[in-house]
């Protein structure tokens, strides 16, 4: 099958991308000028790669982008840690990702997955279903909700098969070393005292090979509407950071509570993912435990080049 995909260089469609090419898809993917290669390095000569600036680009152009394609995975988004929750970018992504449905329908293309955030939804109501409530505390997520409400009805009328897959916590190879799971192994392997908070936050994490194997069953199954992506393990900050440090043999260089709870913080985001594995069939390949090694191992083999 022809996908079309944006967002390929960044930390989840890096992986999409991997995901598509492993399946046997050929993945055309729009590629902002002058974006880092880095993390699709070793596919990027299976991957064609179109010049554009997505969020800038006419629905022309767009249309132009997805000519020929079947279906469309829209993985960009402005994304930098620290910043991304506020940041006025959001305004060009929303408007951006309504011309890319514009050009996608002018192409003919017949479905698109669309990737949203669990921080779309209302945190006081437990674990996360499609059809609970929605309570955006941001300019991204009002952002992303906005998006998925004006790309729904926008697909309909265009005859667009559409799907809003809603991510949660996600870790693994080529994450942005800013991040927990990156900054907790990368400063216990150089021997450096980790402080973090009491950690008793609870969260949903996936591997991200396991994120991009279900965007991918999304895009290729016939599911519409909201789909939840997530483990639906809770799982508390605490654990994963123990258990680094006990997979690492780095035993007492975590100073837990040397960091203050951030009081707005939620203390409970989990996903309901049933209606992910009865539409696609889709199980993750990592546990916890065994998803950490793994990216532990890939940092070793990076930091060892």
């Amino acid at each position: 099958m022809n996908v079309l995909l944006t967002g390929a260089t960044g930390f989840i469609g890096s992986h999409i991308a991997r995901r598509l090419i492993e399946e046997g898809h050929t993945v055309r993917a729009a590629v902002r000028p002058g974006s880092d290669l880095t993390r699709i390095a070793d596919v990027a000569d299976r991957i064609e790669r179109v010049p554009i600036d997505l969020f800038a680009a006419e629905p022309a152009a767009l249309a132009g982008l997805a000519a020929g394609t079947e279906r469309c995975i829209h993985a960009a988004w402005y994304a930098v840690p620290g910043k991304y929750l506020a940041a006025p970018e959001n305004h060009a992504c929303v408007a951006g990702s309504l011309r890319l449905l514009q050009g996608l329908a002018a192409a003919e293309c017949k479905r698109a997955v669309f990737i949203g955030s669990c921080f779309e939804y209302d945190f006081d109501a437990g674990y996360l279903t499609e059809s609970g409530a929605v309570r955006p505390l941001s300019l991204y997520a009002a952002s992303k909700l906005a998006t998925r409400f004006m790309g729904e009805h926008t697909a309909k009328l265009a005859g667009i098969g559409f799907a809003w897959v809603r991510l949660f916590y996600q870790y693994g190879p080529f994450e942005d070393a800013r991040r927990l799971v990156p900054h907790v192994i990368e400063s216990l392997l150089a021997g450096k005292t980790v402080e973090v908070t009491r950690g008793m936050q609870v969260r949903d994490f996936l591997h991200v090979a396991d994120v991009a194997a279900a965007v991918a069953a999304v895009a290729l199954a016939e599911v519409e509407g909201v789909v939840n992506v997530g483990s639906g393990d809770p799982v508390t900050v605490r654990r994963i950071v123990a258990t680094l440090e006990r997979l690492l043999e780095r035993q007492g260089m975590v100073r837990y509570g040397a960091r203050p709870d951030n009081p707005t913080d939620p203390p409970f985001v989990c996903a309901d993912n049933r209606k992910l594995v009865a539409a696609t069939g889709w199980s993750p390949r990592f546990d916890l435990e065994s998803g950490l090694a793994d990216t532990i191992r890939w940092t070793r083999e990076r930091t060892a080049t």
